[in-house]
């Protein structure tokens, strides 16, 4: 099952106790992702089609609990690849006209688009809104598995509504939305796991938040992790490069002019670099007959490394 797939079963299973949320719920799915059909008998028919079990489930039951309208369902395979695509179609009646009429729907173009009074209104209460945006995600959403990275969007060839979506959320000011169009679709999306779990929580998917922050705290944390391993790598072979070259160094001076070459106190610290135990700076500075701090050592072998260069040494 995918992500996606995870987040609309739980929303299609999760009871609504008012029926205005469940119209407004309804509305969305209407709105965004229905096609009316002028039938012979002169009313129009509504096809919804879905790749989603969940959501074509509960739209058939939705209709007939709430305008007692009687759905056919049809199963096919996509073109694209061997999913199953779920055809939902409502009757033709007056009473199909009522319940559209209830919706908002107005009217429907040649292709079947169909035109929508103005329901901000019957969005003013958080409850509806909210419900409004559960609909939305039901119809057109999809979310990336928080393990492959933090994507949501809502998809729709209907631009008007998109755009009545899109102003909705800017308004709640509780989420960044961004919006973009590719090809013939419009698109509202999320790209910050932030936005995304607040959305989650608008729209109740309170179980699938809960296994999302999991996911991402659990991703969070394996990334740190592996990102305090790399630095600890990292910090290793540096310091094994370090010491090969200042050994290297010292044994240069050593065959060029010998260590007497050098002033007691490098003389000292070159003596203990050689010695193949003392791999730290501050191992070393132990074993110094006047102890000094690590970096005074570090910066001893540092002078070493000069003078080496000064004699010919190149690394």
């Amino acid at each position: 099952m995918s992500y996606t797939a995870f987040v609309k079963k739980e929303l299609s299973y999760k009871d609504i106790s008012k029926s205005c949320c469940e119209k407004s719920l309804l509305s969305a799915i209407v709105r965004l992702e229905g096609k009316f059909i002028h039938e012979k008998n002169g009313y129009y028919s509504l096809r919804i089609n879905t790749q989603d079990n969940s959501e074509a489930r509960w739209f058939i039951f939705a209709m007939n609990r709430m305008y007692s309208l009687h759905s056919d369902i049809r199963i096919r395979k996509s073109r694209l690849n061997d999913s199953s695509v779920f055809l939902v179609k409502t009757e033709a009646s007056y009473a199909s006209q009522a319940a559209y009429s209830d919706l908002g729907f107005m009217d429907a173009d040649d292709e079947g688009n169909g035109r929508f009074t103005d329901i901000s209104e019957l969005l003013i209460s958080v409850c509806d809104r909210y419900a409004y945006y559960r609909g939305a995600f039901l119809s057109c959403g999809l979310i990336k598995d928080p393990d492959k990275g933090y994507y949501l969007e809502i998809a729709s060839k209907n631009g008007i509504e998109i755009n009545r979506l899109f102003k909705m959320l800017q308004e709640e000011s509780l989420v960044n939305v961004k919006r973009s169009r590719r090809r013939r679709m419009e698109y509202l999306y999320f790209n910050n796991s932030e936005d995304i779990s607040t959305f989650l929580n608008m729209i109740g998917a309170h179980n699938s938040l809960m296994d999302y922050e999991n996911k991402r705290i659990e991703k969070s944390i394996r990334n740190d992790t592996n990102r305090m391993i790399n630095c600890d790598e990292y910090n290793a072979d540096k310091s094994v490069d370090t010491k090969i070259r200042q050994i290297n160094a010292i044994r240069f001076i050593q065959k060029i002019k010998g260590l007497d070459f050098l002033n007691d106190k490098l003389k000292e610290t070159a003596m203990l670099r050689l010695n193949e135990d003392l791999t730290e700076y501050n191992e070393i500075a132990e074993q110094l007959k006047v102890k000094v701090s690590k970096s005074t050592v570090q910066k001893r072998l540092a002078k070493i490394e000069m003078i080496a260069k000064s004699l010919g040494y190149n690394e």
